[in-house]
C-alpha cells in the first residue's frame, strides 16, 4: 500500500506518493500565481489552487492504482485562510501570510491584550501575518462577506472538507492563527470573545494523524482517488517537515533553506521566556504528540540568492542555460575558489528587514568592505557566509534559552549546495546533514497519513522507521577559528547600523 502527502504552499502544490519505507513512488507539482490587488495585499484564488491540487493528484494516480493509496494528509502553509459559505464555496480569496493589510487590527490587538500577554496565551509574537488579524480586517472592511461566512478555513481543513466533507484542522496549524490557547490546546475563548469572533466559524481541532474520513464520492469523481482512501489530519508545513526530517525530540534542528531559512528545534514543553519573546521566536505544537516546535527564521535567504542570480549573474544564467544546469551550481563552483571570509567582504542579508533574533523592520542589506578586487564570486560567497552567520545568531539565541542543538538537518533548495552546507557547518561548529529524502514536508504528511491508516504503530515510530541520513558535513576546527573573527565583526556591524537603518527608513 502507498501513502501520500499533499503539500499546499504559497506558490505551488505537490502531491507525493511514498511506499511504506518512505521512498518516493511518484510525485507531481503545479504552480499558481499570487494575486496582488493592491500594494501590500497578497492573495490566492482557492478555486485555481484546488484545480491545481486535482491536477497533481490525477497525474500521480496515472502511474499507480488509486485503490493502492491507503491514506493521505495535508502539509499546509501557515496562517492563510479562506472565508467560505455554507456550501464550502469561497466568498473571498485566500489572504496569505505575507499580506500586510491588517496593520490597524494588529495595533488594536496590541492595545486590547498587550503583546506579551498574546505571546503567553498563543506562543506567537504579535505581527500582522496571522489569521486573526486578517479576519478582523474582513469583519471591519468587508462586513457583507463576514456576515455570509459559514467557516474561516485554513488550507488543511479546506482540503479536508473538499475531500471528505468534514472540516478538521490539527493543533500545529490551529496554533498559527493567533486564536489558539497553547496551554489548554484548544481555541481560545478569551481571545475569540474579546474579538467578537464566533467559535463556530472555526474548524474542529483533531490531533495530527487522526482519520477525518474517507474520500467522498464527489471528490473521488473529481480527483480519481478511491472512496476507500482515508483522509487524515496533517499539519503546518514546517511541523510536517520536521517529522519528515526525523526531528521529533531535543537535539537535531530542522533547517529549511528555501526562500526563507527556518531553524526549528523540537522541545518537550513550550519555552515562553522573555528572551524568546524579545527575539520574536514562536512556539507551537508539533505534529508529534506531546512535543512542541520553536520557529526561528531569516526571511531573506533564498530570496537574496535569487536576487543576486537575477540581477548580477547574467553570464552565469546564460552559461547555465547553454549547459542545461542550474545557475546556482555555477555560482557555487566559482565561490568555492574564494578564500573563507570572501576576501574580507561581509554581507548583511536584511533585504526585507531583520527577523529573529533581532526583529528590525528597518534593517536592509549591506555589502561591507567592497574593494576593487571583489567580483561576483566574492560577493556570492559573502552572501552564503552572511546567511550562515545569521543562522548562527539564531542558534545562539535558542541555546541561550535552554534549547539543545546537536546537529542541523537541512532540506530545501539550499541543501543542494555542498558549499553552503559546509560553510554552515564551519560557521556554527555543528554537523550538517541533508536527509536522503528531500521532500520532508510531504513525507511528514504521508507519515501522519500512514499512522492514521494503521500502517505505522505511532507517529514518532514512523519517522524513526523511514528516516535515512544523506550527505553529511562535519565542521573543520581551523575553518571555525577563521570564521570566528568574521562572525564577531558581523554582529558588531548590525549593532552599529541599527540607528542609521532607522534614520534611513524615515527619509
Amino acid at each position: 500500500m502507498y501513502i501520500a502527502g499533499l503539500d499546499v504552499g504559497t506558490i505551488g502544490c505537490k502531491f507525493v506518493v511514498f511506499d511504506e519505507a518512505g521512498s518516493i513512488a511518484v510525485s507531481a507539482y503545479r504552480e499558481y500565481p499570487l494575486n496582488i490587488p493592491k500594494a501590500g495585499w497578497l492573495e490566492l484564488d482557492p478555486n485555481l489552487v484546488w484545480r491545481r491540487v486535482v491536477e497533481t493528484i490525477r497525474e500521480a494516480l496515472s502511474k499507480i492504482e488509486a485503490r493502492e493509496l491507503a491514506s493521505l494528509a495535508v502539509s499546509a502553509q501557515g496562517e492563510a485562510f479562506i472565508p467560505v459559505d455554507a456550501k464550502g464555496l469561497k466568498l473571498y480569496n485566500s489572504i496569505v501570510t505575507s499580506d500586510s493589510r491588517a496593520q490597524g487590527q494588529t495595533e488594536w490587538l496590541r492595545k486590547k491584550f498587550g503583546a506579551r500577554n498574546i505571546y503567553d496565551m498563543t506562543g506567537h509574537v504579535l505581527f500582522p501575518v496571522f489569521t486573526l488579524n486578517k479576519i478582523l480586517w474582513i469583519k471591519e472592511n468587508m462586513p457583507s462577506i463576514y456576515r455570509l461566512t459559514d467557516r474561516m478555513l485554513l488550507w488543511e481543513d479546506y482540503v479536508n472538507l473538499k475531500l471528505s466533507g468534514r472540516a478538521a484542522i490539527d493543533h500545529s496549524l490551529a496554533c498559527r492563527t493567533l486564536m489558539y490557547d497553547i496551554r489548554r490546546m484548544r481555541w481560545s475563548d478569551e481571545i475569540l470573545n474579546a474579538c467578537g469572533v464566533d467559535a463556530d466559524l472555526l474548524s474542529e481541532i483533531l490531533p495530527s494523524g487522526s482519520v477525518v474520513g474517507t474520500v467522498s464520492r464527489g471528490a473521488s469523481m473529481e480527483t480519481g482517488l478511491s472512496e476507500e482512501t482515508k483522509v487524515v489530519t496533517g499539519g503546518h508545513d514546517q511541523a510536517c517537515g520536521s517529522l519528515g526530517a526525523g526531528v521529533t525530540g531535543p537535539g537535531p534542528i530542522y533547517n529549511v533553506a528555501g526562500t526563507v531559512e527556518c531553524c526549528m528545534p523540537a522541545v518537550e514543553e513550550p519555552i515562553l521566556t522573555e528572551g524568546m519573546f524579545n527575539s520574536g521566536c514562536a512556539t507551537y505544537p508539533h505534529v508529534v504528540p506531546g512535543k512542541y516546535l520553536m520557529l526561528a527564521y531569516n526571511a531573506n535567504a533564498g530570496l537574496v540568492l535569487r536576487w543576486f542570480r537575477d540581477n548580477l549573474a547574467c553570464e552565469e544564467r546564460l552559461e547555465a542555460e547553454r549547459r542545461g544546469v542550474s545557475a546556482y551550481r555555477l555560482l557555487d563552483e566559482a565561490a568555492a575558489g574564494v578564500p573563507r571570509g570572501a576576501s574580507n567582504l561581509l554581507f548583511l542579508p536584511y533585504f526585507t528587514g531583520a527577523t529573529t533574533p533581532n526583529w528590525d523592520p528597518n534593517a536592509r542589506g549591506v555589502f561591507f568592505g567592497l574593494a576593487l578586487h571583489h567580483g561576483r564570486r566574492e560577493m556570492f560567497r559573502s552572501i552564503l557566509e552572511g546567511l550562515a552567520f545569521e543562522l548562527r545568531c539564531n542558534l545562539e539565541m535558542l541555546r541561550g534559552n535552554g534549547v539543545v542543538a546537536t546537529e542541523l538537518r537541512s532540506v530545501g533548495g539550499g541543501a543542494r549546495s555542498p558549499l553552503w552546507l559546509q560553510i554552515k557547518s564551519d560557521v556554527t561548529g555543528m554537523k550538517v546533514m541533508a536527509p536522503d529524502v528531500p521532500e520532508a514536508s510531504a513525507l511528514g504528511a504521508a507519515l501522519l497519513a500512514g499512522a492514521g491508516a494503521g500502517i505505522y504503530p505511532s507517529i514518532e515510530g514512523a519517522s524513526r522507521k523511514v528516516f535515512r541520513a544523506g550527505s553529511t558535513y562535519e565542521p573543520n576546527a581551523s575553518n571555525r577559528d577563521e570564521y570566528q573573527n568574521y562572525y564577531e565583526i558581523y554582529k558588531g556591524l548590525y549593532a552599529s547600523l541599527r540607528g542609521p537603518f532607522e534614520r534611513l527608513s524615515r527619509t
